[in-house]
């Protein structure tokens, strides 16, 4: 009796194999994602806000004044007024409510007393790049905001989630 030889019939090629080997993993990984997603919802809100860029605005040139000859263009009042369009915030007077240094942007966080662009940018950044601030104390990882000035916006601000 002599030996049966047995084939073995493949269904797949090997190149069709691994395309297929591929596309389960995309898929699993992509449930994975998608999993990871709902269990931890504010890391993924905050890494999906890394690689937005916020522009700050800027006048248009309609809205600059314009330089006549013979005519001097005067700065804003020093009396806290806004200008007549409205674009920057008032100095010196704090807000009638509290700003969410949480939520606000940077025109409203300029409006706060001792806060100009600068600094007001540089906690808007923090706090994309952080997360929320949980205290007033919290703050101080702004460069710029020391105790002192904490200390004089302490009435001014509130923080939301």
């Amino acid at each position: 009796m002599g030996a049966r030889g047995t084939v073995a019939v493949m269904l797949y090629t090997r190149p069709q194999l691994i395309v297929l080997l591929i596309v389960v993993l995309v898929a699993g990984i992509g449930l994975g994602v998608g999993h990871w997603r709902r269990a931890y919802p504010e890391l993924a809100a905050r890494l999906e806000r890394l690689d937005r860029v916020v522009t700050p605005s800027r006048p248009t040139v309609d809205e600059l004044p314009l330089a006549q000859p013979g005519r001097r263009v005067s700065p804003a009042p020093a009396t806290g007024a806004a200008p007549r369009n409205g674009s920057a915030p008032t100095k010196g007077i704090p807000p009638a409510q509290p700003v969410d240094v949480n939520r606000a942007s940077e025109d409203e966080l300029r409006a706060l007393p001792g806060i100009g662009a600068v600094l007001a940018s540089r906690i808007v950044e923090a706090r994309e790049r952080d997360g929320p601030f949980a205290s007033v104390d919290d703050l101080r990882r702004v460069r710029g905001l020391g105790r002192a000035k904490l200390e004089k916006l302490a009435s001014a601000i509130a923080l939301g989630p």
